[in-house]
């Protein structure tokens, strides 16, 4: 998806663009789950952590196809999905702290972060448990005749598992 207008610009500048703005958020991603790791192995957060290191790309390759009226369902490592579909850092450090300033309020944690205006419909911790939000969010925009489009991420083991995709 080209996001870059200017005429004057050769495609292999609008690619070379393209190429270090998915750099730079993939290095984002990795970075915060970096962090994440370090406040997780210090029992500085509560809970959980399930990292997204080594999968930035799915996310932020997905996400940028995506339109910001577009949504997505998440996994137990969602915080990749999260940046890539808009998330802040703060507001996820909140999250996963525990702390109010978090976008479920800190009672989501690591696994049960959404935000709703970034189009976010939320992690969920049980394998593939988000496949039934992701359906009903597409029959709503079905119902109500929104073009918007969604992105159920999931992890290859949900695939036979439970029910059928």
């Amino acid at each position: 998806m080209k996001t870059i207008t200017d005429p004057m610009k050769t495609d292999n500048a609008v690619a070379a663009e393209l190429g270090v703005r998915l750099y730079r958020q993939m290095v984002r991603i990795r970075l915060f789950e970096e962090q994440v790791n370090e406040l997780y192995t210090r029992a500085l957060m509560p809970g959980l952590a399930h990292l997204y290191i080594g999968e930035e790309a799915v996310a932020v390759g997905i996400c940028e196809a995506l339109k910001n009226t577009d949504y997505v369902t998440s996994t137990h490592r969602g915080h990749g999905h999260c940046l890539a579909k808009g998330a802040t850092p703060d507001r996820m450090f909140a999250e996963l702290l525990g702390k109010e300033a978090g976008y479920c309020r800190g009672k989501g944690g690591s696994m049960h972060i959404a935000d709703p205006a970034t189009g976010n419909l939320g992690a969920n911790a049980i394998v593939g448990g988000s496949a039934g939000i992701a359906t009903g969010a597409a029959l709503t925009r079905e119902t109500i005749e929104d073009r918007s489009c969604g992105g159920l991420f999931f992890w290859r083991g949900r695939a036979g598992a439970g029910r059928a995709l």
